[in-house]
């Protein structure tokens, strides 16, 4: 028990600090969008985001992505494919005459056979007006890379290897926020709202958090590019332990980072701080017992942490090489996904983000497995129940941070349900910025369940 509470209280360091995008996951809160202004559907058991999508869906979303789908319900169906159920035959009639898709044979399409990323990738591309003919703008078989390079694909929103709906959702709504290439409007939105294939009221509040997105995350690269950066950072949490009062949390850190952007292993960074416990007296013999105060040393200097907790002296490695290699195949990609927020409003220059928990959730999990942190996290689960952040914008970057997050952790039938706050205020950047580390590193030690 005692290990399985601090592995928990480990792991939630580690996770309240990861609040950078994510990696694919449930995007319920795209479908909704999509169904609001009449984009997507779903059927008698609901969304079905859990299933591959089929071609005959692939066409439809297709269809309504190039704003035709009044266009195609009005044709009379003259194809020469046999296999196509009555509501399939509007899609994909518009398309064959469109030269936008081809059958399986001369005379079947193939409705229920799987549509991968390949697939949809060149169907998105094509709604953006972008060719794959011959001495067109892309090839086939290079569809998702050029879906990267113009941002309707990211780290979030395609799983290659297991691409399902909710991966068709994710990709439709990201592809709606790009401009299309003709630029006859800011993103393939507005450009469907102005040719009345979407109903504008429908459309406003999405059309509202693609505007505040764009600010936002111009203001958050700006934040990103900055390689040597200060910042003071409070945190602070309640816990319960099945669901009775367990524990309180306060921590005060002052960060110095040197980050090496092309190589994250190589990056400096010094956090100096106190932490301040105090558990509920009723879990206590003494009361005395009940209070803890700490002072924390951490460090990060060639792939290892360093953790000085007390006299304590313990080294961690922690690898970003999978997160570089994710940062490096998404480089002409957005800083943040858009299909990661769930609602985005501004208020002055502060601008509130509410991120979709699945999506988060396996961000997290992708992240702690990048840092090789498996070892302490074994037999230890943790889900994000909510996440908002007010992020505070001054001379264009990112200068403050106000984070609130729900979280629950599992180790060993006990359940640990956490609220935190974080606050986080930029107070140098630049060359002022000077990382310093003790020369004794060499003393840290390595835990034995992380060898």
């Amino acid at each position: 028990m005692k290990n399985s509470l601090k592995a928990m209280t480990a792991g939630l360091v580690v996770a309240a600090a990861l609040t950078v995008s994510a990696a694919a996951a449930d995007f319920d809160h795209c479908a909704d969008a999509l169904n609001q202004m009449g984009l997507f559907q779903g059927g008698t058991s609901g969304y079905e985001l859990d299933r591959a999508p089929t071609r005959a869906e692939a066409a439809t979303m297709l269809v309504r992505m190039l704003g035709k789908e009044a266009d195609a319900k009005a044709l009379t169906y003259t194809a020469p494919f046999t296999d196509l159920e009555d509501w399939e035959k509007p899609y994909v009639q518009y398309l064959y005459d469109a030269k936008l898709t081809n059958g399986a044979t001369a005379t079947t399409f193939d409705p229920e056979s799987k549509c991968d990323a390949q697939m949809y990738s060149t169907f998105l591309l094509r709604a953006l007006g972008y060719s794959d003919a011959a001495e067109g703008d892309f090839t086939y078989d290079k569809a998702v890379d050029k879906a990267t390079e113009l941002g309707v694909v990211d780290m979030v929103n395609c799983d290659t290897k297991n691409f399902l709906r909710d991966n068709v959702v994710a990709m439709s709504y990201t592809a709606l926020s790009v401009e299309p290439k003709d630029k006859s409007a800011d993103t393939l939105l507005a450009k469907l709202v102005a040719d009345g294939a979407v109903d504008s009221a429908k459309a406003q509040p999405t059309l509202d958090l693609f505007k505040n997105f764009k600010e936002y995350e111009s203001a958050a690269t700006k934040q990103n590019d900055v390689s040597k950066m200060a910042m003071d950072m409070d945190m602070a949490m309640s816990a319960k332990l099945n669901g009775k009062d367990f524990m309180t949390m306060k921590s005060k850190m002052a960060i110095k980072a040197n980050m090496d952007l092309e190589d994250l292993n190589k990056s400096k960074m010094a956090m100096d701080g106190t932490m301040d416990i105090e558990m509920d007296k009723s879990l206590v013999e003494n009361e005395a017992d009940a209070k803890l105060s700490q002072d924390l040393k951490y460090y990060y200097t060639d792939g290892n942490m360093y953790m000085q907790l007390g006299e304590d002296k313990v080294k961690m490695p922690m690898d970003f090489s999978q997160a570089q290699a994710m940062i490096n195949s998404t480089k002409d990609v957005s800083s943040e996904p858009v299909s990661a927020i769930k609602a985005l409003t501004k208020s002055g220059d502060t601008y509130t983000v509410e991120y979709a928990p699945a999506v988060m959730n396996s961000m997290m999990d992708t992240m702690l497995k990048g840092m090789n942190m498996d070892a302490v996290m074994q037999g230890v689960t943790f889900k994000m129940d909510t996440f908002k952040m007010n992020a505070t914008v001054k001379d264009g970057m990112v200068s403050a941070m106000d984070m609130a997050m729900g979280m629950t952790a599992g180790a060993e039938g006990q359940t640990m349900n956490m609220d935190i706050t974080v606050k986080a205020n930029v107070t140098a950047t630049g060359d002022s910025v000077k990382v310093e580390l003790p020369a004794d590193l060499d003393t840290y030690t390595v835990p034995a369940a992380a060898e």
